[in-house]
């Protein structure tokens, strides 16, 4: 019987992932393809402001505890012939998520005429104004539509997630091309909205397929299953807050040291290597409702496949690395219009960072899997410790590139502790140890492409 799972599991974590990947690599077109469009008709410093923005609100994410965002956990490890206990467990989330969220934007709503005016250019205040209702509603749909994704996740279904995430992209793509020449990046919000829209109800409607019983409507709403969902979430959300901290006081920080320009310039730097970065993510993540299923790391099967994915992720970490940087340039000229070099240093080290990151994801899923977040947890607290060190100290003397330079340490630093303190936490340092050469050649590989990129920047004539 064992052989029989082995061969049914490694076939559905194949396709999976194989799915997973064509999701990160249409997702990342659909993204660009909006940001040209964006740039193009309202300019790098009102999406500058769009972006500080949704960085605001994803504080208040944190608030979120409703569980949805590990509804995959919770999904997986329920009994598959318990539908109903599936069915209520879906409902709970959701209807949890939609209560808090709700009360959460109605608190940015309040917020907002004081909180403004402390981080947003005069010029571009009334501006912000007309977005703030788009961005309220952007993170009451965000929550409800991670649950019915989160969902497909925990049926060990990612390949039918990923292609509702494809159709959703799609129609934000083309949402902006109709509405973004008209209104600008007020264009760009609603079609945000029209994707997490897609996503809620296509997901949903997928999900139904395979939890019975699963009505349209909210059923049931159990206080049980709210406590074992929020229990978790609470541990969750407080890796979420520190990472929900990283991006928000960054951007600002970058606004502090350039304005909302500098801010979306940031914004793509970054998102092109962590686009890259989620391809690798995307393959990976039906690990956690993998391991989830498993009873605990002193399983063969968790062994066998904790030890293939980490292979893997070497590959995929070079390969992280060689597409950020080749992509950079050709992102800049298609958004921009032009080689930006600030762009382009800024990717480079950001790439390093990311990039060498891959290698601990097999670790950390494995640990979101059995619910065992301390490293995880430290991981993320490294990172946001070193972009306030950086943002509050850096920022003055040496301005972007102090801050970069400072979340790029916090990166490295937040690996080094989910790798080594996973494995050492699950007694697994075997497998890191006997690996030790194709991490260490994959790190340094990563360190001579990014600096290289970085040297040939610096000494090239007029960039």
């Amino acid at each position: 019987m064992r052989r029989v799972f082995d061969r049914f599991a490694v076939a559905g974590l194949s396709r999976n992932a194989l799915f997973g990947v064509g999701q990160a690599v249409i997702v990342t077109v659909c993204l660009f393809l909006a940001y040209r469009l964006v740039i193009q008709h309202a300019g790098l410093e009102r999406f500058g402001v769009w972006s500080l923005l949704l960085a605001g609100a994803s504080i208040a994410r944190v608030g979120d505890v409703s569980g949805a965002g590990a509804l995959a956990r919770f999904v997986a490890a329920s009994p598959t012939e318990d539908a109903e206990h599936r069915a209520d467990l879906v409902h709970t989330v959701m209807l949890t998520s939609l209560a808090l969220n709700a009360m959460l934007g109605l608190a940015l709503l309040f917020a907002a005429p004081f909180a403004l005016p402390l981080f947003i250019p005069a010029a571009h205040l009334a501006d912000a104004e007309r977005l703030v209702p788009y961005v309220i509603a952007s993170l009451v749909l965000g929550g409800l539509a991670v649950a019915a994704t989160a969902g497909l996740d925990g049926a060990q279904r990612a390949d039918q997630r990923a292609a509702v995430v494809v159709f959703a992209s799609i129609a934000f793509v083309v949402a902006c091309a109709v509405l973004i020449p008209s209104l600008g990046v007020l264009g760009f919000g609603i079609a945000q909205l029209v994707q997490q829209a897609t996503l809620l109800i296509i997901g949903f409607a997928v999900l139904r397929r395979h939890i019975p019983g699963l009505t349209w409507l909210p059923r049931r709403w159990r206080r049980d299953l709210f406590a074992k969902t929020t229990g978790y979430a609470l541990r969750l959300n407080g890796i979420s807050l520190l990472g929900l901290m990283f991006e928000p006081i960054a951007k600002f920080a970058f606004n502090y040291a350039g304005g909302p320009a500098l801010v979306a310039l940031y914004e793509f730097a970054s998102r092109l290597v962590v686009q890259m970065r989620g391809l690798v993510v995307a393959a990976f993540t039906p690990l956690v409702p993998a391991f989830a299923a498993l009873p605990d790391a002193a399983d063969v099967r968790f062994r066998q496949i904790l030890e293939r994915a980490m292979r893997a992720t070497c590959v995929a970490a070079l390969g992280t690395a060689v597409a950020a940087l080749v992509g950079a340039p050709l992102m800049s000229l298609f958004v921009l219009g032009r080689l930006s070099p600030e762009l382009l240093l800024m990717n480079a080290a950001l790439t390093a960072g990311w990039a060498i990151n891959v290698l601990s994801l097999p670790l950390y899923f494995a640990a979101q899997g059995q619910g065992m977040l301390r490293w995880n947890f430290m991981g993320h607290a490294l990172i946001s410790v070193s972009v306030l060190v950086g943002a509050f100290v850096l920022v003055s003397p040496f301005g972007s590139v102090g801050l970069v330079g400072s979340i790029v340490f916090g990166i490295l630093a937040s690996t080094c502790a989910g790798l080594l303190g996973n494995a050492t936490m699950f007694g697994l340092s075997g497998i890191v140890l006997r690996l030790r050469w194709w991490l260490l050649n994959t790190v340094l590989a990563i360190a001579a492409l990014c600096g290289a990129a970085g040297v040939t920047l610096a000494v090239v004539p007029g960039s």
